[in-house]
């Protein structure tokens, strides 16, 4: 029995590690796109110098990551690695002072995308919560793909003269938009979408979109 429970932890153990590796390592997110999360600046250093010696586009996550000693590094990395397509670098309001001012001076041309008040100031701001923010994060770690991450469509109330027209011809003559929460029918769960991470992969496919 005590056997059987030690393995039983240890395939246990072996499964949150391999998730927190996949998590880390980097993604492919489509249309000459990657993707890399920094936990740790000193764990994933092997993996930023690959991925950013590859001749492509990179989404960098920098929301949330530890090691404020290793900032130093990471501005070596950046300034000693050839200039790329784009990188399109993820900041928060968490991401830590130390990592935030090494992509101010750095030479390699990025763009910073985050919620407001992030650190840096990112250039371009997402309409999401703080809060909504770390939980999209999260979510990676806790078994949520990459494609349902960013895939959420940003909803939006849609009552413009199509459905006013729509709405008399099926005989309601007092239509009007509905009221903020009364949305009809049964409550769908809340997707969690990560939207920083959607703009940059949104932000990605308009550029390409543009030079062709």
């Amino acid at each position: 029995m005590k056997l059987f429970l030690r393995l039983s932890a240890i395939c246990l153990l072996s499964s949150v590690l391999c998730l927190l590796v996949r998590a880390a390592e980097p993604a492919d997110l489509g249309q000459g796109l990657t993707y890399l999360r920094i936990n740790s600046l000193t764990k994933s250093a092997v993996d930023l110098n690959a991925a950013l010696l590859r001749p492509a586009a990179l989404v960098l996550d920098l929301r949330y990551p530890a090691d404020e000693p290793a900032v130093a590094d990471l501005l070596r990395v950046l300034n000693s690695q050839p200039a790329k397509p784009t990188l399109y670098v993820l900041v928060s309001p968490a991401t830590p002072a130390a990592v935030a001012g090494i992509l101010g001076p750095t030479s390699t041309r990025l763009v910073t995308l985050g919620v407001k008040d992030s650190h840096p100031a990112a250039q371009v701001v997402v309409e999401q919560t703080a809060a909504a923010d770390r939980a999209a994060y999260a979510a990676l770690e806790s078994g949520t793909s990459l494609t349902q991450l960013i895939s959420g469509k940003i909803e939006k109330e849609r009552f413009d003269e199509a459905t006013l027209v729509h709405e008399f011809k099926n005989g309601n003559h007092d239509a009007h938009p509905p009221e903020a929460g009364s949305a009809p029918g049964k409550e769908i769960p809340p997707t969690i979408t990560d939207r920083v991470l959607q703009r940059a992969v949104h932000l990605h496919h308009a550029l390409l979109a543009l030079k062709r």
